[in-house]
């Protein structure tokens, strides 16, 4: 009786200890392809705005991912974590996710990681495949420009699409009334 009694306990204690070791770890996600060009949007200011429900804000956060961590992000839905609806319609927020560079404007839309690097002025953090992708881009921008004519009574707008800029968006809709 002392012996599967004795055997229990070990049974017990070993599954406890394989068990310890399963499911995610807790606290900050190790840096990834991605970290150093998060860092940099963060320390010149650029802050993501979105809602926890907007899918084009979830695409956003996926293509960064775990490097999302050191992103500056605001939360645009009042019933999000640290939400706060009126400062993102202070800032102009129509649409998620939005990024907003200081001094430079916003950027609407799911953007790849080398066009908010570039607009940032973080392209030197950027891994090599995608400084490769932002050049091919920029190439095939400049031969579009160079391929289309000169109309002489376009009117310049205020905004322009950088190379590889993609706009998919999330129209913001009015918080709703309680």
């Amino acid at each position: 009786m002392q012996i599967k009694s004795v055997t229990i306990a070990a049974a017990l204690l070993l599954t406890s200890i394989l068990l310890s070791g399963c499911g995610e770890p807790a606290g900050p996600k190790l840096p990834g392809k991605y970290a150093e060009v998060a860092r940099c949007l963060t320390q010149k200011g650029v802050i993501m705005y979105g809602a926890y429900w907007c899918p084009h804000c979830l695409s956003q956060k996926k293509l960064i991912g775990d490097d999302f961590q050191f992103i500056k992000y605001q939360e645009c839905d009042d019933a999000g974590t640290d939400g706060n609806h009126k400062l993102c319609i202070e800032k102009g927020v129509t649409s998620y996710p939005t990024w907003i560079f200081p001094g430079q404007g916003s950027l609407a839309g799911e953007q790849q990681m080398g066009v908010l690097a570039k607009l940032a002025n973080c392209e030197d953090k950027l891994p090599q495949e995608d400084k490769d992708k932002l050049k091919k881009a920029e190439e095939e921008a400049a031969k579009a420009a160079a391929a289309k004519p000169a109309d002489a009574t376009a009117t310049p707008t205020a905004t322009t699409t950088a190379p590889g800029a993609t706009t998919p968006t999330t129209e913001v809709a009015p918080p709703a009334t309680k």
